[in-house]
Order: C-alpha cells, then structure tokens, then sequence
C-alpha cells in the first residue's frame, strides 16, 4: 500500500496491543526501503533487544513467498541494527542469511562485520 506521509503509515503501526502484526511490519519493512527510512529506522531503534521481532524478520528473509519484496531488504537492514547480544542467540538463522547469494538479502554485506559473533 502507499502511504503518502508518515502519520499516515504511522496509523498503521506494527505492533497491536503489544504484539507484532506480521502484515503491519511488512507495511513498515516496504516503505523503509522507499520514503520514510529515516523515521522507520529511528523506529525500530526502540526495539533492539525484542527477541519475537527478530524471529519474524528472520522469517521473511527465508519466506519463499516474499522472494524479491523489499519487504526481504527492510528485514536485512533492521536485523542489521538489532542488538549484537541477541544476534548471537540468533546465530544460526544469521549465518543462514549470510550464505544468500543475494547481496541485499543479507544483513551484513561483508562478513568481516561479524567478528562479535564469537564473542
């Protein structure tokens, strides 16, 4: 859908009594990839640490059925932002994502930004 301003998009606000809604955080993955990545960038800041929004990220960037939305790319760059902490719990599933050939699939371009990992 296209949200011509951000108080618009901001009405559809990803988490509903105080869970994540799947459709509403692709709305959100979509349009961080488009006009408002400031703001949705700044958004997802608040949530670095939420275990269930790293899983349904996760879970769109090996989702068949969003093979090639942005919403894949959005999911790629807030994984990118989350805590380096519960990254390491996710180690698995972010390795995964690192084996995509597909550059923007992946959360960190270059794996020498995973040297944390380990640690």
């Amino acid at each position: 859908m296209y949200y011509s301003t951000w108080e618009e998009l901001q009405n559809v606000c990803p988490i509903v009594d105080g869970m994540w809604d799947k459709e509403r955080l692709y709305e959100y993955l979509v349009a961080s990839c488009h006009k408002f990545s400031k703001q949705i960038e700044t958004f997802f800041i608040k949530y670095r640490t939420d275990e269930n929004l790293a899983d349904l990220l996760f879970s769109f960037l090996f989702d068949d059925d969003y093979d090639g939305s942005d919403s894949q790319m959005g999911a790629a760059r807030v994984i990118s932002g989350m805590d380096h902490q519960l990254l390491r719990k996710k180690k698995d599933l972010l390795l995964k994502a690192q084996t995509n050939e597909v550059d923007w699939k992946r959360p960190f371009l270059h794996d020498e930004h995973l040297e944390w990992i380990d640690e």
